[in-house]
């Protein structure tokens, strides 16, 4: 009689190219997926943040069978076509990290915010590198202008200061998701909670504060306050979003003034009677954040019948 293989339930913490590293009982299994993923229509496939359920082969080895429902899932449009991507499933907080050189852009973390949005996950803003600025309250103000109701930490993950505020979040199985540039620090603060160091970090150029792309792969880690973190790569391209999901969250501001204009069909860049622009010329309305706006409904627009999902 052949033996039925074990079937056990893990969670995905590494994905490579042909494979998935998952932890099952504190054990860890090299997993390839079972045939039917490649049959599948969507082509769903597993993404690290994933419950799985796997078939236990040998010692350290599996397929895995299916996916368990995800609570939530972080996606972005590709650079390369109109597929849109799962980066991470099963996330309750994205923790966007600017560091506080020339890494700190306003501009980015309002797309950031929209990314958070349309996922509809809790966002937490982190501006590392308290250590390099001499006065972090300028920034603090300025970033709290832009994210309104979102809480903002200011840490160092190099000196450790205001690094406990992880452990308040990630706790009784919660899982966060580091989000930012590369060389804002994810790595450095992944290390920092996690007491020991398992991710590489290098330092930034110091011509432009820009990283060197340490981190390769999404990893996620337990950490010793019973939570989880995702560690990510920096990301250049954010990708698009929904027009649905801008009016409720960074740019309701703008949404709500498009209403109040003369005109329905207003274009709210040369319309006479709009109200955009004369929030503009009267400083209620900050150039930049319309501009911000702007662009991502241009790109939205040019992206708008793409569904497909890996």
């Amino acid at each position: 009689m052949t033996d039925i293989p074990q079937t056990i339930r893990g969670r995905v913490i590494t994905e490579h190219k042909a494979s998935y590293i998952v932890v099952a009982d504190d054990a860890e299994y090299v997993a390839t997926v079972r045939g039917h993923f490649h049959d599948e229509e969507e082509k769903r496939f597993p993404k690290v943040g994933d419950y799985v359920i796997l078939s236990v082969l040998e010692e350290e080895k599996a397929v895995i069978e299916s996916i368990e429902p995800r609570t939530s899932e972080v996606v972005r449009k590709s650079a390369h076509d109109d597929t849109i991507q799962v980066m991470v499933a099963n996330v309750d907080y994205v923790f966007i990290v600017m560091g506080l050189d020339d890494d700190f852009n306003l501009r980015r973390l309002e797309r950031y915010l929209v990314l958070t949005e349309q996922a509809h996950i809790t966002p937490v803003v982190i501006l590392n590198k308290v250590d390099v600025v001499e006065d972090v309250d300028v920034y603090l103000r300025q970033t709290k202008e832009v994210v309104k109701n979102v809480q903002v930490f200011a840490v160092s993950a190099k000196t450790g200061e205001g690094m406990d505020i992880f452990a308040t979040y990630l706790k009784d199985g919660a899982t966060g998701v580091l989000l930012g540039s590369s060389g804002a620090g994810k790595s450095t603060i992944t290390n920092h909670v996690l007491k020991e160091t398992l991710q590489a970090t290098k330092s930034v150029r110091e011509v432009d504060s820009r990283g060197r792309h340490t981190t390769t792969t999404r990893e996620l880690f337990k950490l010793p306050s019973g939570g989880y973190l995702i560690d990510t790569p920096g990301m250049r391209e954010l990708g698009f979003v929904h027009e649905e999901d801008m009016s409720d969250g960074t740019f309701s501001d703008v949404e709500l003034l498009t209403y109040q204009c003369t005109f329905p069909n207003c274009d709210h860049i040369k319309s006479a009677g709009c109200a955009v622009q004369e929030s503009l010329d009267n400083g209620t309305l900050d150039q930049k954040h319309f501009e911000n706006y702007l662009k991502l409904q241009k790109r939205n627009a040019e992206t708008r019948p793409a569904r497909k999902r890996d």
